[in-house]
């Protein structure tokens, strides 16, 4: 089953007492949230340009923190511990 619309922490919690396995459900995905992956390739002035000459630069891609989701519904990282 889907889980509904959650936009405000008040719809997490009305979901918390009508449907506990969504609510569990639904806070797995705020955890998941806390980091994103981020380009952290060092590219030389010009690049992507048209006159561009130098070496193609690989992008490297590693997890960076983000909480800005679970911010949004009022929680910090040590409610995810």
């Amino acid at each position: 089953m889907a889980l509904p619309v959650i936009n405000t922490r008040e719809d997490l919690d009305h979901l918390a007492g009508q449907n506990p396995a969504q609510h569990a459900e639904f806070m797995l995905y705020l955890k998941g949230s806390m980091t994103r992956k981020q380009n952290i390739a060092v590219y030389p002035d010009g690049y992507g340009q048209p006159d561009y000459t130098g070496p193609v630069v690989e992008p490297i891609w590693a997890d960076t923190e983000d909480l800005a989701t679970i911010e949004h519904f009022g929680f910090t990282k040590a409610d995810f511990a």
